[in-house]
């Protein structure tokens, strides 16, 4: 293991911490084993995947971006987390087969998809002025 490898995975962990923290700064945890278990989701999210974030962005592989890569990776991490678990608790809570299942989750992408082009659509667009020569 070379130095390099352990910094960038520290950058990533520091990243993943702060990106967290920001997170709950949006959404205040109700307890503090809450905000520990929310952090090291993010941290430990961030050193797995900030790698594979920057290969897949074609960045090239300095502390800097490790830390960049952290941060998002640590503030969407307990968000998807989040979103992924309220699906499976709803699903068991219907006692729903996996046919019914994805049905349900297809429904749910139609319907973000459908409110995103509404959004999209009624965006009102800027008004251009003209100025007068005098």
């Amino acid at each position: 293991m070379s130095a390099t490898y352990v910094t960038g995975k520290i950058a990533a962990a520091v990243g993943g911490l702060l990106g967290g923290l920001g997170f709950m700064a949006f959404l205040k945890p109700k307890t503090i084993t809450d905000a520990a278990i929310r952090g090291g989701v993010s941290t430990g999210s961030a050193i797995i995947g900030s790698t594979v974030f920057i290969e897949l962005l074609n960045f090239p592989n300095n502390i800097e971006f490790q830390l960049f890569s952290g941060g998002i990776i640590g503030f969407v991490a307990w968000g998807i987390l989040g979103l992924i678990a309220r699906v499976f608790i709803k699903a068991e809570l219907k006692n729903s087969d996996a046919i019914e299942f994805i049905s349900d989750v297809k429904a749910v992408t139609q319907d973000i998809h459908r409110v995103v082009q509404k959004d999209v659509k009624e965006t009102p667009k800027k008004k251009r002025f003209r100025t007068v020569n005098k």
